[in-house]
């Protein structure tokens, strides 16, 4: 048995390419590790964010006020009319005793919308909720990425197409018409809210970040204050999301920059085994998925002629008849006659 050398063609160079990828995001760097160093800080600091904003909440809307003998919620229970105490994660906060300067120089109150949602973007200033926009998914992308990469999906997809965008000199608009990019975030937003049998990690989350709120209306007409420092500290907590959505961003452009010159090199290879001995180098160690070798078929099976003749021919070989079963018995007989003669 002879191993031919095999050649590459378009498939084969896009499995390695993929594999190639996988590879990449298993490695250790730099990158990496600020990317889920970022995840663990910004758990942290949502947590002792939340403390601080249930603390300015309640000196707010007391819970004595909300439960207990003749409380709000026992009013609306009795006058089911009533819908006075709401529960919410996104909170309007507004320093009363302190003023910062507007673009042009004005003074202005110091307020501003604080999420504890799992939404998030990075913007380059001052994180706004982006929940309901494609961008403000990043954060979700970010912090369920490995769950999400386990069922098929790709959390990288935002990033993957500012890339290009900006390869290309395009605005952020182009995105709308990528047929790929849509159906990725598509797919992504179903998994979030549930979808493959699992938990709606919007909500799971939005429950555990949760606090009871008097009154109705859109957040700027229920605007509650609270002190400085306080403030301070619910701008770490947009501050530690942002960060996660960008040093995710940091790490996959790294990721992205190594695909397309592994991609530019492929190119220039026409065998398998110049893809192996890359592979191998001491600098790269790829181990190629176990599945891309098996599909690695090029083996041809080296036998004579006349062996190869005698295999087919012998495959459905037709049964003798009557008359060459007789003839062969003749020539078995004449066969021995002549033996017991010669001996």
């Amino acid at each position: 048995m002879e191993q031919k050398e095999i050649r590459l063609n378009a498939g084969k160079r896009k499995s390695l390419t993929n594999d190639y990828r996988r590879h990449c995001e298993t490695q250790d760097s730099h990158e990496k590790e600020e990317f889920f160093s970022s995840r663990e800080v910004a758990t942290e600091t949502i947590d002792s964010s939340f403390a601080v904003m249930k603390g300015a909440v309640e000196r707010r809307f007391k819970p004595e006020h909300i439960f207990g003998d003749r409380s709000l919620k026992f009013y609306e229970k009795e006058y089911n009319t009533c819908d006075i105490v709401g529960n919410d994660s996104c909170f309007f906060m507004k320093v009363l005793d302190k003023k910062v300067l507007d673009s042009y120089n004005d003074e202005v109150d110091k307020q501003n919308h604080f999420s504890f949602e799992l939404d998030g973007a990075f913007d380059g200033g001052n994180h706004r909720r982006y929940g309901s926009s494609n961008s403000g998914k990043n954060f979700a992308y970010s912090m369920y990425r490995e769950d999400m990469k386990k069922v098929g999906l790709n959390p990288d997809c935002n990033i993957e197409s500012d890339i290009t965008n900006a390869e290309n000199g395009n605005d952020s608009y182009s995105s709308r018409s990528n047929p790929y990019l849509a159906q990725c975030r598509n797919d992504n937003h179903a998994w979030l809210q549930g979808g493959q049998g699992g938990t709606n990690l919007y909500t799971e989350w939005k429950d555990k970040y949760q606090l009871h709120i008097i009154g109705t209306g859109g957040c700027r007409s229920r605007a509650i204050p609270c002190t400085d420092l306080e403030y301070a500290k619910f701008e770490m907590m947009h501050q530690a999301k942002q960060d996660v959505v960008l040093k995710h961003t940091k790490w996959i452009q790294t990721i992205v920059a190594k695909v397309k010159r592994f991609e530019q090199g492929i190119k220039q290879m026409t065998k398998f085994s110049q893809v192996e001995k890359f592979a191998k180098h001491n600098k790269v160690n790829w181990q190629i998925s176990p599945e891309i070798l098996a599909d690695k078929i090029g083996m041809d099976i080296v036998i004579s002629i006349d062996d190869l003749a005698d295999s087919i021919e012998s495959i459905g070989k037709p049964k003798e008849t009557k008359d060459e079963k007789i003839k062969a018995r003749l020539a078995y007989e004449q066969w021995q006659q002549s033996a017991s003669l010669a001996s």
